[in-house]
């Protein structure tokens, strides 16, 4: 997929180093710095009567994919979530609703302040950020993490979701190219405890250090 407006969301991501957070760990603490941002008590805007749909579509508005039915883990992916602008697999494929949920995340208390601002940030736009077309969605989140929004950080926190279940496959466990969609999109082959069959360019390594000849 080659679109303008999306690739200067992706320059204004990487320059924000929120791409480089694609561990839980690092998934967590950036989640955690921005709790103070989130309104206690704070309900989604009026309109977000899927609250797990719009988190769909803002993370297939991070990383675009196919359209599916079901996330690589077998959840439920709603049919309006997914633009279909990239013939590839994309974050909801790579199951980024169930790490938004995952309590080691914790972005559930950060999930009302973040759709509050997302909607109202839409309606700008016609309408609820679900129903949004795709170029729209892009501007939305634009808009959402400029310098100028007080509250980018609670963007910075949700869009680092999406590309920590793609790039990570953080639900994956000793997660491969054949079961990682984001692996296979990227040519990772992933995890591989006994190694490789074409390591080392099928030499082995020094025979005085190891048993085998491997660092396996």
């Amino acid at each position: 997929m080659s679109d303008p407006t999306h690739d200067q969301l992706l320059t204004l991501l990487t320059r924000r180093q929120v791409l480089q957070r694609t561990s839980t760990a690092a998934l967590g603490a950036l989640v955690a710095s921005a709790l103070p941002l989130a309104a206690p008590g704070k309900a989604a805007a009026k309109g977000t009567s899927q609250p797990d749909a719009t988190l769909q579509a803002f993370a297939d508005t991070m990383i675009p994919g196919r359209k599916v039915a079901r996330t690589a883990l077998g959840r439920a992916v709603d049919p309006l979530a997914i633009a279909g602008v990239d013939p590839r697999p994309g974050a909801v494929e790579a199951d980024a609703l169930a790490l938004y949920h995952h309590p080691e995340v914790g972005f559930d208390a950060l999930e009302p302040s973040f759709l509050s601002d997302l909607e109202s940030r839409s309606l700008q736009h016609g309408s609820d950020f679900l129903h949004l077309k795709f170029h729209a969605r892009v501007q939305v989140c634009l808009a959402g993490l400029a310098y100028s929004n007080q509250s980018r950080l609670l963007w910075e926190a949700a869009a680092a979701v999406p590309f920590t279940a793609f790039c990570a496959a953080a639900l994956i466990r000793n997660a491969t190219s054949k079961d990682a969609p984001g692996y296979r999109v990227m040519g990772l082959p992933g995890a591989a405890p006994n190694g490789y069959r074409g390591y080392s360019y099928r030499r082995r390594l020094s025979h005085e250090r190891t048993r085998g000849g491997s660092l396996s």
